[in-house]
């Protein structure tokens, strides 16, 4: 969570996945037992993984602002042996400030240039804009997370208890 907000989110599931190892690690030296040690292993690694995208959901949702954008230029992406076509846009603020990213889900078939969208903006510039429909909360968007969290940690204290002779 640290690493999405300040921006280095790479950095911060990096950290993740290395504190899910080291607990496996000290689990497996404690003779915890090999499931055990699997799941927690699993379980973190997907903890590290999964939790920048409800991060940023959540930091949006809480201290987002919600900006008109203009369609600059729009990308058609055509799927190959599929026949699936989806568009994306470039957008620029009202002021001639381009933005970092496009919008996807906002950028229909019959977008245009001049078209006028809604996107979310971080006022801190610490998470990119986006045009996803977000939860109404950041509790809403950390739900899953949390749930996951705490299994994680019953899995431990399980396994911490497994390991005692």
């Amino acid at each position: 969570m640290a690493g999405t907000l300040t921006g280095f989110d790479t950095v911060g599931s990096v950290a993740g996945v290395v504190v899910g190892l080291a607990t496996a690690w000290y689990l497996f030296s404690t003779n915890a037992g090999r499931v055990l040690v699997g799941a927690v292993a699993l379980l973190g690694g997907t903890l590290a993984w999964w939790i920048p995208g409800p991060t940023v959901q959540a930091v949006l949702a809480a201290r987002g602002e919600s900006r008109t954008v203009v369609v600059t230029e729009v990308h058609v992406h055509r799927y190959e042996g599929r026949d699936y076509v989806k568009n994306s846009c470039s957008v620029r603020l009202l002021d001639g400030t381009p933005v970092p990213t496009e919008a996807w889900r906002t950028c229909g078939a019959t977008a245009r240039p001049g078209q006028r969208l809604t996107m979310v903006f971080d006022p801190k510039d610490a998470i990119l804009p986006t045009d996803r429909i977000l939860p109404s909360s950041a509790a809403e968007a950390l739900a899953g997370p949390a749930a996951a969290t705490l299994a994680l940690a019953a899995l431990c204290c399980v396994a911490v208890i497994r390991s005692q002779p």
